[in-house]
């Protein structure tokens, strides 16, 4: 995937994809993401901002937010095509803060923007039933990564770590939709909304090319 921090004369357009670890859309969305970030290599860049999901939450799911969450994933498999496995972790807080937070810090231990790291976490939670929320699963993960465990841990205990994460959170819905995922063009440090909710690879692609310059 075509990532990373490039520098203003290498990439005339950056797209922020805003996502979480724990949104079932954003997993539902990833291989489109993917897919566009691909066939659009070399002309953009992709980055991703996280949204948060539920992050006020601090008690296990009950069975209604089961139930609820089970329906909401058999419309977004239906939707995407996407696979889920339809089961959830015992004494699941379903509250994406701790996994964002360990995200961030692979972002900043490895210094580029870990799409993979994002999306094999969702794959462990939304296909394979495993609880992101556990700090040994996410410093396990970041392992297969190649990114050392340590710098994560440490990372993740930093005040000034969970205060940008926070921020982010904060900012990431304030361009025209409350959506996630959602998509953002980003010229200089200038922001709009692209698309909010869910899009294909080819709808992805079509509107990015349309913000491309024409010589592109």
């Amino acid at each position: 995937m075509a990532t990373g921090r490039s520098s203003a004369t290498e990439t005339v357009l950056r797209v922020l994809v805003v996502t979480d670890p724990m949104c079932s859309w954003c997993w539902g969305m990833s291989p489109a993401v993917e897919v566009a970030a691909e066939r659009l290599a070399g002309e953009v860049e992709f980055d991703f901002l996280l949204g948060g999901v539920n992050t006020h939450g601090t008690q296990p799911i009950g069975d209604y937010g089961r139930r609820l969450l089970m329906h909401i994933w058999r419309e977004v498999q239906a939707t995407t095509g996407q696979h889920f496995g339809f089961r959830l972790p015992e004494a699941l807080v379903f509250n994406s803060t701790l996994p964002c937070l360990a995200v961030a810090a692979v972002r900043e231990a490895s210094g580029q923007a870990p799409f993979g790291y994002l999306h094999r976490l969702q794959q462990l939670f939304f296909a394979e039933g495993m609880n992101i929320n556990d700090v040994e699963m996410l410093l396990r993960t970041a392992e297969d990564f190649g990114v050392d465990r340590r710098a994560v841990a440490g990372q993740m205990e930093e005040e000034a770590l969970r205060a940008q994460v926070m921020a982010e959170f904060a900012g990431a819905r304030v361009y025209g939709t409350s959506a996630l995922p959602s998509v953002l063009i980003d010229r200089d440090g200038e922001r709009r909304l692209l698309a909010g909710g869910y899009a294909d690879a080819d709808m992805l692609e079509m509107l990015i090319r349309q913000e491309l310059p024409p010589s592109r």
